[in-house]
C-alpha cells in the first residue's frame, strides 16, 4: 500500500523551568493507507507531541511530515488548514464540545471553515446513530454523560470523512463497557479504508484491533514492537 503519513528525523524539544526536555528524539514513521497505528507509552513520553507534528499542529526542530506526498511545512497556512480539515479527523484526550451548541450543531461544525461541503445533516445523523447516540441529536453536551461527550467528539471527527484519524487517549476516561464500544466503532471504520494512528497508554487497545502495527514511546524515542 501507498504510504499516507512520512515522518523523517523529526525532533523536539520544549524548555521546562529554563531546562530543554527532549519530546521527540530523531523519530522515523511511515503509516500506509488503512493501517491501525497503535503507539503506546507513558504520559510525557512525546505521544501527543507526535500527534501534534503529524497533525499540523505544531513545527518540529528537525525533520519533516507529509501527508499523502505533500510536506506540512512547505504548505501555505492555508493549506495546511485545508489538510486538517479535510484529510484528518482530530479525536483529542478532552471532548472539547462547545457547551452553547446542540450534539448535531458539534458535530458539524467541521464543515464550516472547509471550502468544500462533503457531508450534511443526513450524514451527521447517520454518524450518531452508529456512536449510539441517535436520540441525543438536539441534546446540549452538559445534558450527556463523559463517555456520551466522548462519543460525540468521534462522531465530529469522522464528519469530513477523513482519510485519517488522530486519536489521543481517545478511551482514557471511560467505562470498560463505553470502552468497547467505542473501539468497535474504530474497527469499523478502520475495516472500511480510515487510517488510524492511536497514542494510548491502554496496552489492550491493540487486541481489539485486526492488524494493528504497535509501537513503544520512551523518553521521545518511538520503536516499533517486535
Amino acid at each position: 500500500m501507498a504510504a499516507i503519513i512520512g515522518c523523517r528525523n523529526l525532533s523536539k524539544q520544549y524548555l521546562v523551568n529554563d531546562k530543554p526536555v527532549i519530546a521527540l528524539d530523531k523519530v522515523d514513521l511511515t503509516v500506509d493507507k488503512g493501517d491501525f497505528v497503535v503507539i503506546l507509552g507513558h504520559s510525557g513520553s512525546g505521544k501527543t507531541t507526535l500527534l501534534s507534528l503529524i497533525g499540523g499542529l505544531t513545527t518540529p526542530d528537525t525533520g519533516e511530515v507529509s501527508v499523502e506526498g505533500v510536506e506540512n511545512w512547505h504548505q501555505s497556512d492555508e493549506a495546511l488548514s485545508t489538510m486538517r480539515n479535510q484529510k484528518i479527523g482530530f479525536i483529542f484526550q478532552f471532548a472539547s464540545l462547545i457547551p452553547t451548541l446542540t450534539v448535531l450543531e458539534n458535530i458539524l461544525l467541521p464543515l464550516s471553515f472547509g471550502n468544500k461541503v462533503t457531508a450534511d445533516r443526513t450524514d451527521a445523523l447517520a454518524i450518531l446513530e452508529t456512536v449510539g447516540l441517535a436520540d441525543k441529536a438536539t441534546a446540549f453536551p452538559a445534558q450527556l454523560s463523559g463517555g456520551q461527550q466522548r462519543r460525540v467528539a468521534i462522531a465530529r471527527a469522522f464528519i469530513n470523512r477523513p482519510d485519517v484519524i488522530l486519536a489521543d487517549e481517545p478511551t482514557g476516561d471511560l467505562d470498560e463497557a463505553t470502552e468497547r464500544e467505542i473501539l468497535q466503532i474504530f474497527r469499523k471504520y478502520n475495516e472500511q479504508g480510515t487510517t488510524f494512528v492511536v497514542v494510548t497508554h491502554n496496552n489492550e487497545l491493540a487486541a481489539t484491533q485486526v492488524n494493528p502495527r504497535v509501537f513503544t514511546m520512551r523518553q521521545g524515542v518511538l520503536q516499533e514492537a517486535a
